[in-house]
């Protein structure tokens, strides 16, 4: 697993200290993941900036966390991405800036505790879109930026699931085949 910084670690923390002994992980891991980001992001001078710059460690931080207490599964990846983005929101920053960013930074998490890439590509573009649409942005603006962060992240990390990737995507999220036809 990587090395996350402070903001990163008090994710983690509070994920494991809030997960551990629940049964339904999903439940309370997107309120966990989206009051944690809330507070991190509190008195932020630029919320949209300081969440731009520290996205990836609270996405590893989160996924860190969930890997501790048990397995990282498409559905925690969603909700880490959804939380995430909600909390961004819940403090006035801008969410859509940081689809591409948060998306990404899942992927590459999630294949730093050996992770299918492809299930949480899929997870995390949905968990994007449902959180733009949540906070009122627009989803095909959302859908574009996930699901290229999505398909560049996978190339990154794993380039032999490119074509397993941009498949599932195209099965699942409305919208992706359009873009990954662009890409």
């Amino acid at each position: 697993m990587g090395i996350i910084g402070e903001v990163g670690q008090k994710v983690k923390d509070g994920i494991i200290g809030t997960l551990k002994g629940v049964d339904e992980i999903y439940d309370a891991l997107f309120s966990t993941v989206r009051d944690n980001v809330v507070e991190a992001l509190k008195g932020a001078e630029d919320v949209t900036t300081t969440a731009t710059s520290s996205a990836a460690d609270i996405i590893t931080g989160a996924i860190e966390g969930v890997a501790d207490v048990g397995s990282v599964t498409g559905g925690a990846v969603r909700d880490i991405v959804r939380g995430t983005l909600q909390g961004v929101a819940d403090t006035g920053g801008d969410v859509g800036s940081l689809v591409t960013g948060t998306v990404s930074a899942s992927i590459k998490g999630v294949s730093g505790t050996g992770g299918d890439v492809v299930d949480a590509a899929v997870q995390a573009t949905q968990g994007a879109i449902d959180a733009v649409k949540a906070v009122g942005g627009n989803v095909g603006t959302a859908t574009k930026d996930a699901v290229t962060g999505a398909v560049k992240a996978v190339g990154e990390v794993s380039n032999e699931s490119i074509d397993a990737v941009k498949t599932a995507l195209t099965k699942s999220i409305e919208g992706a085949e359009d873009v990954i036809k662009a890409i």
